[in-house]
């Protein structure tokens, strides 16, 4: 019985984190376009910590590249700090 537990909250846990990083793929979405852009490409960086001094706990980094008008540009986000997504845009 303890096993059944264990293996609904691993899937549980894992079905949350794989809801939870299409939410901030949508918003880096919606950000992008809402400054004239089409999004090329978004990569979630698990080691790197981009243009941010720290990088805790709970805080997911993002590398985004994205075209505005001809220019290719590329742009970071960080998520779960305590005032909201931090852009460097």
């Amino acid at each position: 019985m303890e096993g059944v537990v264990i293996i609904i909250f691993i899937v549980l846990a894992l079905a949350i984190s794989v809801l939870r990083g299409e939410s901030y793929e949508v918003k880096i979405t919606e950000q992008i376009e809402s400054m004239g852009g089409t999004v090329i490409n978004i990569e979630k960086k698990f080691f790197s910590i981009g243009p941010f001094m720290v990088v805790g706990k709970g805080r997911t980094v993002y590398r985004i590249e994205y075209k505005v008008g001809n220019d290719i540009k590329e742009g970071w986000v960080r998520f779960g700090g305590l005032f909201g997504p931090d852009w460097r845009l």
